[in-house]
């Protein structure tokens, strides 16, 4: 699980300890104390025996992802987990958001390139460095924790710009084209938004808005919305695989924290309980290629905006 140390990440861990009493839980972070710290938590609440693991990850480093899925090989730092046939889940949790739609104006020039560098190339990194590990796995599967963010996002976008993210013969090579382009027209408007001082210009236009290409700018949905194309990408070039996205729900954490009603949102553990119902039921009951929402249905990848 990537991002595990707090928020939904912690939600998942703790659920899927507490699902299937025979997983194991690897929690990463980049705060190595900080993974260490959640994984002494979970083993003092689910063990023994021992099944909370933690290792360092930052997935903005290409070698942090390659040194995890090093540890897990035979000979690695974390070798007797987990046998290198025995079924393997991965969890793409590591998000961040600098542009929500409670946040104040201005956002930020640099909210697109930050939020893409989390949440989509991220994860995209994670993915390629375990994917060998997870196609020796009896059991492989890829989870991408998205939002319904992600399917308005796809709604909000021009048709032909939402054909392409939704085309069966689209590449890791066209997101990442589309992302160029995204980040682009995102930093042009924000710049033009904000005056000499950083604040917002009183006549300026607002983000977010539709770009001239046809993109929503906004940069936390938009992260969703190729997410959920990469999810496709991994299913139909990896038919052995379950690669699934999901919605954990509206869950309180610290990215929700200035939300008018965070009261009445749903804590972490209830967000974590659809991703380790993924990571943990019989595989013939799962589809591969979807988006699962917190009720464990399968719904499109575009949202039904009022």
């Amino acid at each position: 699980v990537s991002g595990a140390a707090r928020g939904v990440g912690l939600g998942i861990c703790r659920q899927a300890l507490a699902i299937d009493p025979a997983s194991h839980v690897l929690c990463t972070a980049r705060n190595l104390d900080q993974a260490q710290g959640l994984a002494a938590d979970l083993n003092a609440k689910y063990g023994p025996p021992i099944r909370a693991h933690a290792h360092e990850l930052d997935v903005t480093d290409e070698a942090s992802c390659v040194a995890l899925a090093d540890a897990l090989k035979p000979g690695g730092s974390l070798d007797g987990i987990r046998d290198p046939s025995s079924p393997l889940a991965l969890v793409n949790n590591a998000g961040v958001a600098f542009d929500l739609p409670w946040f104040p104006s201005p956002w930020p020039a640099d909210a697109a390139s930050k939020t893409l560098d989390v949440n989509l190339f991220g994860a995209e990194r994670l993915t390629r460095a375990l994917l060998p590990q997870l196609l020796e796995s009896s059991d492989g599967r890829v989870i991408f924790v998205s939002s319904g963010g992600g399917r308005a996002n796809m709604a909000r976008m021009t048709e032909e710009q939402r054909t392409k993210l939704l085309d069966d013969e689209l590449t890791w090579e066209d997101i990442g084209r589309l992302s160029e382009q995204f980040t682009k027209e995102y930093e042009e408007a924000a710049r033009a938004a904000i005056d000499d001082e950083g604040k917002a210009k009183k006549d300026a236009k607002q983000l977010p808005f539709l770009s001239p290409s046809g993109l929503w700018l906004q940069s936390y949905g938009f992260s969703k919305a190729c997410i959920g194309s990469y999810c496709g990408i991994i299913a139909r070039q990896n038919p052995s695989l379950l690669s699934m996205t999901c919605s954990p729900g509206f869950i309180a954490t610290d990215m929700s924290s200035t939300y008018a009603k965070y009261d009445e949102l749903k804590t972490v553990d209830e967000g974590g309980e659809v991703i380790a119902w993924m990571a943990s039921e019989d595989k013939d009951k799962l589809q591969s290629g979807v988006f699962y929402q917190p009720d464990r249905k399968a719904v499109g990848w575009v949202a039904e905006l009022n």
